[in-house]
């Protein structure tokens, strides 16, 4: 396979950028994005990419060496598409029965950071209409600690509901006193110093951002620890 994209790039090298099939050109440019990255990175951009472009039934086979039936190096492999190479599956997959209510989004995301219905269930009311926050207790030592736990972990319940991070105010209001991590005197202000994780407002509800979903996972993944898939 190497031989051939190098075989590719050379060709490219005796030829200007104009007479270039398209074709060519974007080979030549995802090989130089992704030929430094490890292999379960390679996976994830390309069918990411793929499936945000909708190409159907596709997926590049990246087991590691070459079949004998393959005529090129971007084999289409219809039966795995969009699934991750063996060295990306583990104890995060799951049995749809497991997934139920879901939703696909979030089920990448368990498989990526090997998150099972198990460790989750113990966090969140999986198998219900509407997901939940369930945890017997959240991270904290003060009702401003605590806030920003329930925001991360509600948002990541909607994440595993519907695809996007966001809940009301009502329902984080809700949660916080549950959870004795209301301050009605500090709310705003003690969300405003959690902006890099948290947007939004009272009126809109509110958005876990790229960095809070990150911090969110991690909570989860510390609060899971020991659980066996």
């Amino acid at each position: 396979m190497a031989d051939e994209v190098a075989d590719v790039e050379e060709r490219m090298k005796a030829r200007t950028s104009s007479d270039m099939a398209p074709e060519v050109v974007a080979i030549s440019a995802v090989h130089n994005a992704l030929k430094g990255l490890e292999l379960e990175i390679q996976a994830r951009v390309l069918n990411y990419v793929a499936t945000m472009l909708k190409i159907p039934g596709s997926s590049i086979n990246l087991s590691g060496g070459e079949r004998e039936d393959e005529a090129s190096p971007l084999h289409v492999n219809e039966e795995t598409a969009f699934q991750p190479p063996p060295a990306a599956r583990g104890k995060g997959d799951q049995d749809d029965g497991e997934l139920e209510g879901i939703s696909p989004v979030a089920r990448k995301w368990m498989r990526r950071n090997q998150l099972s219905a198990k460790q989750l269930g113990k966090l969140f009311s999986l198998g219900v209409d509407e997901i939940d926050l369930v945890a017997k207790k959240v991270p904290g030592e003060n009702k401003t600690k605590r806030m920003r736990s329930v925001l991360l972990l509600k948002g990541v319940a909607a994440y595993l509901g519907s695809g996007i991070a966001k809940v009301t105010h009502e329902q984080v209001k809700e949660a916080c006193l549950h959870y004795d991590a209301y301050d009605v005197n500090n709310f705003a202000k003690s969300l405003k110093g959690m902006a890099s994780e948290i947007g939004g407002n009272r009126e809109q509800g509110y958005t876990l951002t790229a960095r809070g979903l990150t911090n969110a996972t991690e909570m989860v993944r510390q609060l899971t620890e020991g659980e066996k898939a």
